[in-house]
């Protein structure tokens, strides 16, 4: 059960790092943004414009999804994202160890 939880929330935080950061969906995102006005807050931002807001709304989709639409596909199209995201991560760490290597390396002459 907590290993599904964490799944689903890195599931979650991948897809709004989607929503926010992927090209061919920031026309999606600006049109929904457009056309909702009523989600616009006083403090000046719409709840398409805040990761943490956005992640309630995809968060609930996801528990949504992975309690009623429970199939092959979807853990199929949930696992690739969630892959891509933690091999993201990974690549980070690899960048910083070698990043350290180079600045031992050139310390060393």
């Amino acid at each position: 059960m907590i290993l599904r939880i964490f799944t689903l929330a890195i599931l979650t935080e991948a897809l709004v790092e989607l929503f926010f950061k992927a090209a061919p969906l920031q026309s999606i995102r600006s049109f929904l943004i457009k056309k909702t006005p009523w989600l616009r807050s006083e403090e000046g931002g719409h709840l398409l414009e805040c990761k943490y807001c956005t992640s309630v709304w995809i968060g609930a989709g996801v528990i949504i999804l992975a309690t009623f639409a429970d199939c092959y596909f979807t853990r199929l199209a949930g696992g690739a994202l969630i892959v891509a995201r933690l091999s993201n991560y990974a690549h980070l760490v690899v960048s910083s160890i070698r990043d350290i290597q180079i600045n031992m390396r050139l310390e060393r002459k």
